[in-house]
Formats: C-alpha cells, sequence, structure tokens
C-alpha cells in the first residue's frame, strides 16, 4: 500500500476574523494593493479583519541582511503578536511574504526551542510591558 505524504500536509485554515499586518515595502512596489485587498475581504467577502493603527514593521529585511539579530527579530514579532492578542483575534495575515517567511520561522522555532519563547516572553514584557499569545493560524 502505498503511503499519502500529502495528508500530513492538511491543516484547517481559519475562514474569518483576521488580524492584519501590513507590508513595509508592498505599497511602494503596489500602491493601492492593501487597500483592494482589504476592501474585498470586508465588502465583497463580508470578513472581519483587525487593521491595527499601532503595528510597524516585522524588520525581515533587516533580519535577512544580518543586520538585525535573530532574538530582536522574535521580540519585534512577538509585539505584533500581542497587539493581536489585545484586539482580541488569532489568526494572523501578514500581507508580505518577508513577514509570512519571518512569522513561520519564529514560530516553528518557538515549537522546537520553548526556552526561547520564553525568553521572548520574557524580553517583551520587561521591555514593553505587554503579553502574547502565538497565533492559530
Amino acid at each position: 500500500m502505498s503511503k499519502r505524504y500529502w495528508n500530513q500536509y492538511q491543516k484547517e485554515i481559519a475562514d474569518d476574523r483576521y488580524f492584519y499586518e501590513r507590508s513595509c515595502i508592498r505599497q511602494s512596489f503596489f500602491p493601492g494593493s492593501e487597500a483592494a485587498f482589504l476592501k474585498i475581504l470586508r465588502e465583497e467577502l463580508g470578513k472581519d479583519i483587525h487593521d491595527d493603527v499601532n503595528q510597524h514593521t516585522c524588520t525581515g529585511i533587516g533580519y535577512h541582511s544580518d543586520v538585525v539579530p535573530f532574538e530582536t527579530t522574535m521580540t519585534v514579532v512577538a509585539r505584533l503578536f500581542s497587539l493581536m492578542t489585545q484586539a482580541g483575534y488569532e489568526n494572523y495575515v501578514p500581507s508580505c511574504v518577508t513577514s509570512f517567511g519571518v512569522f513561520t520561522e519564529i514560530v516553528e522555532t518557538w515549537k522546537e526551542q520553548p526556552a526561547l519563547l520564553e525568553k521572548t516572553r520574557k524580553l517583551l514584557k520587561e521591555t514593553t510591558g505587554r503579553e502574547f499569545d502565538i497565533p492559530k493560524n
């Protein structure tokens, strides 16, 4: 009997209540693309997507350029996740493929190295007073 490898990659994908993270560079290349995306989700598809005014860059470009250390990037991402947590959302939607890659790498690192997750939680709490949940999706 042949094994079906694709089945191990299947997962549930949230269908509503998203926390949106804007791209630091997308608007430069594709003006209006984020506004169009949000409009489609909200007005055409009737989805709840939160666009927080206090968000910031993920530092992905700096991290991949060896300018921003991984520990700093983890803490910056934790702050973004804390905005999601504070707003009452658990489904994170990045607008940028670099952010998606950084978030995926960090969440997987935290799964494999729980001590780094706890260190990040401590650093975020000490520097900002904030706490966070890891996104469900």
